[in-house]
């Protein structure tokens, strides 16, 4: 009998005719990888009855290769093109239909599968999850990116930690061992390619890091603006690839309206917002641009930084000083703001803002009241399917982390598998939402 933790189930398939003149037949293995300590994944109610394996195309079209009843041992995946990059998903459905198990690969070259074992991690759907073999550490208050396949970890509160980097890599499920140390605390980061952009407020200047060669370089910003001016912000990423490094979204040290911008070049350059903030949301919205919300008591509530602009032009919306909130953009094109405090330590709320609005009376549409203030949080938005939703994650004011699903009119803690302190959380490179900081596990989410 298998064992619950890692099921095996063999995937063959033919290559197709066009791409290969081979006789023989690729085949591989799937490793169905199952969360730290759950004994109960694939057994406990709502069962699942039905395993489906799909591939998804660059383009996001996705093809069923194949099903199965539950329990399976093998499948036969058909004819696929060995050459073709593909992501594949494992989804678990229960009698009814619904999905109550999930998992993603990393983009993949089918070809390089062959004679392999490709582990995919599998969870609960709506529930958070723990990934197999934590970190090193534990820190808190962790700056965390996406790199290709990886989640790099660096800086973070504790300064002896700062430097020591961590990569978790999404195609083994394991961390990657024997890293060298970081030359420059990452108050903020950017990739460019291999090369992390590792920005704080120390010296006026930045580190060019390649981790790829473990090679590196001091930088003198460009003309016009200040490191420090943005050190501490986030990064959001346009659809195109751009960029935007956001100082306003920090929630500690001066305001600030300095955006810095890595553009198709990867060349940096200066944006300015149309006011200083601090404690902002921001979030990329396709045909508006940067938007940007909250942070400050004066200037307008929400703003946006167009396309290529060099300059934010603000909305008119009243002005919001809450800070620490999380932004997500909605499927219909509306931008999410969760979490964050008033000036008075109260919750902001969950409310909704179209950046489409510039007439006299704009004003957010409030969905619900989180059961806790949150200092700081982010949002992220469910793009497909069913009423409007989103996940956010966020810290009360002493550190201590809360998830929660909220609808427009509901806010429901999804509980950690572990208790967290000052976590983060980004999209991992495989779509789900992870969450790391204050404990050495790394947790997963997918609605």
């Amino acid at each position: 009998m298998i064992p619950e933790r890692a099921r095996r189930v063999s995937l063959a398939w033919a290559a197709g005719a066009l791409a290969c003149s081979c006789s023989s037949q690729p085949s591989g293995t799937l490793l169905l990888v199952t969360p730290d300590g759950e004994t109960d994944t694939f057994t406990r109610a709502p069962t699942p009855a039905v395993l489906r394996v799909d591939e998804v195309d660059p383009s996001g079209t996705t093809r069923t290769l194949a099903t199965a009843q539950l329990p399976v041992s093998s499948m036969d995946l058909g004819s696929l093109d060995p050459s073709s990059v593909e992501t594949l998903t494992v989804t678990g459905l229960d009698d009814g239909g619904a999905r109550v198990l999930f998992g993603e690969s990393i983009p993949l070259e089918l070809g390089a599968l062959d004679g392999a074992t490709l582990p995919i991690f599998v969870q609960r759907t709506g529930e958070l999850a723990l990934l197999p073999k934590p970190l090193a550490d534990a820190r808190r208050a962790p700056t965390l990116a996406v790199w290709g396949r990886y989640l790099f970890v660096g800086g973070g509160a504790d300064a002896s930690l700062a430097l020591n980097m961590q990569l978790y890599d999404f195609a083994a499920l394991a961390p990657v061992a024997s890293l060298p140390g970081l030359p420059r605390d990452p108050k903020s980061i950017a990739f460019v390619g291999s090369v992390a952009w590792l920005i704080d407020d120390s010296d006026g200047q930045a580190t060019e890091y390649d981790l790829a060669s473990n090679t590196w370089q001091t930088v003198s910003p460009p003309a016009g603006g200040a490191f420090a001016d943005v050190a501490g912000g986030g990064t959001v990423v346009a659809t195109d690839g751009t960029q935007y490094v956001v100082g306003a979204t920090r929630t500690t040290g001066s305001k600030t309206a300095t955006v810095l911008v890595f553009g198709s070049s990867g060349q940096p350059s200066w944006a300015s917002l149309s006011a200083p903030r601090l404690g902002a949301a921001a979030a990329w919205v396709d045909g508006r641009g940067l938007v940007v919300a909250g942070g400050s008591a004066t200037a307008a509530g929400v703003e946006v930084l167009a396309p290529g602009a060099s300059a934010g032009t603000a909305l008119q919306y009243a002005p919001d000083p809450s800070a620490g909130a999380g932004a997500s953009v909605l499927p219909n094109q509306h931008v999410l703001l969760a979490g964050g405090t008033t000036p008075a330590g109260q919750d902001a709320t969950v409310r909704e803002i179209d950046p489409g609005c510039d007439t006299a009376g704009c004003s957010p549409a409030p969905w619900v009241a989180l059961p806790l203030a949150l200092a700081s949080a982010a949002t992220f938005a469910r793009t497909g399917g069913g009423q409007p939703e989103a996940l956010v994650v966020g810290n009360e004011p002493n550190g201590t982390t809360h998830v929660y699903r909220v609808t427009q009119a509901t806010a429901a803690e999804v509980p950690t598998k572990q208790p967290h302190t000052d976590a983060r959380a980004v999209v991992s490179p495989t779509g789900s939402v992870v969450v790391f900081g204050g404990a050495s596990a790394i947790e997963s989410y997918v609605p």
